[in-house]
């Protein structure tokens, strides 16, 4: 895959540009807030249909605008494509090619890649939600049907809840039964994703550091996760959502299942985020983004794009060496940074 330009219209502090592409390294130069990382930002829009820096979409539009606008010029299986993205602070048009996309799932693997941000810290430090969506993103991209289950699964969690809000329990099961079968899918393939990020991230650790200490990964789940135990993991939401119905009752929501899993991340045996120093926990997940880069990748459908926001940041002069050499190597690559050097 090669992304070719990119147009942007009434995206913060952008009126108007348009930037063209080459394979390889592209670097996005400039002094702090000249609007480098909405670069980035506008790619995330076309791959994600959010923004890796607001949920608040209205935020998004220019000061004084009605709308924002963007297109990128793409080829793919040898074809140029075409990407367009307008929000006006009503609702999101999407239309790839000469199709209209319904929804921003649509999106989800046509535009492949990863982004590194200095917020991604929190990935560490911030709360399990910040994880599973990492988790989410990076399988969404390269399973349509996870999409599906992920969407499955948050209806049927609305409608569980409004349900036991209401103390209702006429029809429950039905929502219970939504929420087990869609909760055995997600629950596997995020443990199958944490195997495939930690293998891949105890290299890529390797290669950042300079340095050998065990990296790992578990996903924290009380769900059996045994490769076989498909029906077995079934049966176990199943009765863990009939369990705890009183209880939800009286509170009103879900306690339990994939909505509140959790991605370990150790360094040396040790969890990073009570352990770690801050440059140690900043390899981690530039390892754990490296990590999922190439698991999309190994998926086939062509190579992801890179991008990293503020490239090196906190990270002493010889992580920052090694960075780069790894980049260069990676297909086609955006990062910002206000020196070149």
């Amino acid at each position: 895959m090669y992304l070719r330009a990119l147009y942007i219209k009434n995206l913060r502090k952008y009126e108007e540009a348009q930037f063209l592409f080459q394979s390889g390294l592209n670097w996005i130069v400039g002094p702090n807030a000249s609007g480098k990382t909405t670069v980035l930002e506008a790619l995330y829009l076309l791959m994600a249909g959010r923004s890796f820096r607001t949920p608040q979409m209205g935020e998004l539009i220019r000061h004084g605008a009605d709308y924002l606008y963007l297109e990128a010029v793409f080829t793919k299986y040898g074809l140029e494509q075409t990407l367009k993205f307008s929000y006006d602070g009503k609702e999101r048009r999407i239309i790839h090619n000469q199709t209209t996309l319904p929804t921003t799932t649509g999106l989800l693997g046509l535009l492949k890649g990863v982004v590194i941000t200095p917020d991604d810290a929190a990935l560490v430090k911030g709360q399990p939600n910040l994880r599973r969506h990492f988790l989410d993103m990076q399988i969404a991209q390269v399973d349509p049907l996870y999409v599906h289950h992920l969407t499955r699964y948050a209806k049927a969690l609305q409608q569980r809840n409004a349900a036991l809000r209401l103390k209702k329990e006429a029809g429950i099961e039905l929502w219970e039964h939504e929420l087990a079968v869609s909760a055995v899918y997600i629950t596997l393939q995020r443990t199958r994703a944490a195997v495939d990020l930690e293998r891949l991230g105890q290299a890529m650790h390797e290669q950042l550091a300079g340095e050998i200490f065990p990296f790992g990964l578990a996903y924290k789940t009380a769900a059996p996760t045994a490769p076989a135990a498909h029906d077995q993991l079934k049966g176990y939401y199943v009765d863990l959502y009939k369990r705890h119905r009183k209880r939800e009752m009286e509170l009103g929501f879900t306690l339990a299942g994939p909505h509140k899993d959790d991605l370990l991340i150790h360094l040396d045996q040790k969890e990073v985020r009570h352990f770690g120093s801050e440059g140690q926990q900043r390899t981690c997940v530039a390892a754990l983004k490296f990590a999922e880069w190439e698991r999309v990748r190994a998926a086939g459908d062509g190579v992801p794009l890179m991008m990293v926001d503020d490239v090196g940041v906190s990270l002493d002069s010889s992580r920052k060496k090694r960075l780069l050499e790894h980049l260069e190597t990676m297909g086609q690559v955006f990062l910002t940074a206000t020196e070149k050097d």
